[in-house]
């Protein structure tokens, strides 16, 4: 039985999967672009300057990109359907609800 983070801010268990890519995990980027799914609340951390290939992308912890990125922390209540961006590691967060995408 595991003892649960008192401090664990999302309403996401810390063990849920999360996509994020290559490029960010081995350090050659940072995170500046976060997105909250609507239609099934799933979350993104990516950067903004890398394209995003299928060829690069991870499923990792919610709480592995915590650790690895403490900042992420602010974003706890980012609602469904809503992203997050900033234009540098040691910058603030910004936030809007995300556009429709087209079909």
């Amino acid at each position: 039985m595991t003892v649960a983070d008192p401090d664990w801010p999302f309403d996401d268990p810390p063990n849920v999967a999360v996509i994020t890519i290559h490029q960010i995990i081995r350090g050659e980027h940072i995170v500046d672009y976060v997105a909250h799914d609507d239609d099934d609340g799933a979350w993104q951390f990516l950067n903004r300057a890398v394209d995003f290939r299928m060829a690069d992308a991870m499923l990792v912890g919610l709480s592995e990109m915590v650790k690895f990125d403490s900042s992420l922390r602010e974003l706890w209540d980012l609602p469904y359907g809503w992203c997050a961006w900033r234009d540098g590691k040691d910058q603030p967060w910004h936030r809007a609800m995300k556009e429709p995408e087209e079909e």
